[in-house]
Order: structure tokens, then sequence, then C-alpha cells
């Protein structure tokens, strides 16, 4: 029998393929490629077992993936909620109106409220949060509710982000410090940020208020360090302890409590579990 813990949620990044070039990226160099498709059906069943009532298609870009939406369909049925985070490129009305009751969050990773520094950063080439923008518009009309991923770097610590979160109207709005991991990302370190810097950054946007009533989440790096469930393409967990990657089989984390290699206590403290369903 799968140890349960508090920890309910997961992130598979279900494939490496992307369509961007994020300088900064953490989730790169994954050394294993896709499962099969009956495999992916396993996995999912492993982890609804093993207590897990959300889970989050991640990337590369997920939506590169022939099967994405047969696994939120299996996912929907075997009772989880379903959220895929999505540089927003490939978001069209035609594939949202597919999603619309088999996803019931879309995250969108938005960076900046220029394009011009969204294109620096390797997000997409100049016309990346007008995109986004429009998608927004279709994924309310929907009903699939938005979470919006903004990750604070060098380029863009000094912004103010909140006309265009109005703009936006998130249900969600995370807010991360870069983070570096040892061998995925080592040439984006002119885009660190201090913590002073990222405190600067969150100070400016604390007191934003979402028309649903909540306030933006912060992370930092050091909150988001060992407080991610994580799985590779291939279906490995993902630990960054210690800023460096190291990958363990899923039956042995399920069967040692997946608390033995995410810290709970951190889960817990950045806000991990929320009314997502």
């Amino acid at each position: 029998m799968p140890m349960h813990s508090t920890i309910k949620s997961v992130n598979w990044h279900i494939t490496p393929r992307c369509n961007y070039r994020c300088r900064f990226c953490f989730a790169q160099n994954f050394h294993d490629g896709t499962v099969p498709y009956d495999k992916g059906l396993e996995i999912l069943e492993i982890l609804a077992d093993a207590g897990m009532t959300k889970i989050n298609f991640a990337g590369g870009e997920p939506l590169l993936h022939p099967g994405i939406l047969d696994y939120c369909r299996e996912s929907k049925k075997l009772g989880m909620t379903v959220s895929i985070t999505t540089n927003g490129s490939k978001l069209n009305p035609s594939k949202i109106r597919k999603m619309a009751g088999i996803v019931d969050w879309i995250g969108l990773s938005i960076d900046s409220s220029l394009d011009t520094v969204e294109a620096e950063l390797g997000r997409g080439t100049g016309n990346h949060v007008s995109n986004c923008l429009e998608s927004a518009i279709y994924l309310h009309q929907a009903g699939i509710k938005l979470k919006v991923n903004t990750c604070v770097t060098a380029l863009t610590f000094q912004e103010n982000m909140i006309p265009l979160i109005r703009m936006l109207n998130p249900d969600r709005w995370k807010v991360l410090q870069m983070m570096h991991i040892d061998g995925e990302n080592d040439f984006a370190r002119d885009l660190e940020i201090s913590a002073g810097d990222f405190r600067y950054f969150v100070e400016r946007h604390r007191n934003v208020l979402l028309e649903n009533g909540t306030s933006p989440v912060f992370e930092s790096a050091d909150d988001m360090e060992s407080s991610y469930f994580m799985l590779t393409p291939g279906g490995f967990v993902k630990s960054d302890a210690g800023r460096k990657v190291t990958l363990y089989p899923l039956d042995e984390v399920i069967e040692k409590g997946i608390d033995n290699f995410v810290s709970e206590m951190k889960y817990q403290e950045r806000g991990a579990i929320y009314e997502w369903s």
C-alpha cells in the first residue's frame, strides 16, 4: 500500500520538447524520453493511489505532447484536478474549447509586461504578452481557471506588473524568484537576483488583490527548493535538494513515502494546497 502524506499535488514534466528557449528554465537537460501512452496511464494510476488530488502537466511545453488531452481526460476519471502550465503559444479558441470539462486550470508563464523583455529572456520572439492576453479572454469564456506564473529575474525585478495582471484577471498569481539548479540553467547566472531584489518586487506587488479576493503567492528560491513533487518525462521523481538534480524511481518514492523526498513542511508553508477544485 502506498504511504500517504499531506502532499496532494504533483507536477509531471511530461515532455522535454519546447518551442521556446527561456534562458532561465530549470526544467532542462532531461535525460529520459517520454513514456509510451500505456505506461503513462500506469503512472497516473500510481499517483492517484498515492493520494494525489491535483496533477499539473508541465514541460518543456506540454501542449506539444500528442497525448496531453487524453492524459488530462484520464486524470479527471481518476478524480484529480487537472492543470497545464504552458507558454500559451499553442493555445487557440478551438483547443481551449476542447479543454473545457477536462482541464480545470491553465497556468500561463508571463515574466514581464513587455514583449521585448520576454523575447530577451527567450520566451517567444516578440508577441508573447499579446498572445497571453488574447488566450486569457478565451479561457475565461470557457470557464477554465487561469493562473499566471511569473519568474522574477535581473531583467524584471524592478517592473510594475499590476496593470498587466489587472488585464489578465487571473484566479491565481504565483511569483517565483529565479532559481539556479546546477547543471540545468548554469548559462543564465546573469539573470539571478538576490533575496533583497526579490523582496523589492514582492513589496511592490504585495497588496494586489485579485478579483476573487485572493492575494499573490510569493515563493523565494529557498521556499521552492525540496518543496515540489516533480516527475520527469520518463516518470522518475526529480529532486532539487541542494540545488542539484537527483532522480529516483517512482515506485521507490511511493514505497518509502513521498515526504522522504519532498519536504512536507516547506510544501505546506509555501501554500501549495489551496482551493483548486
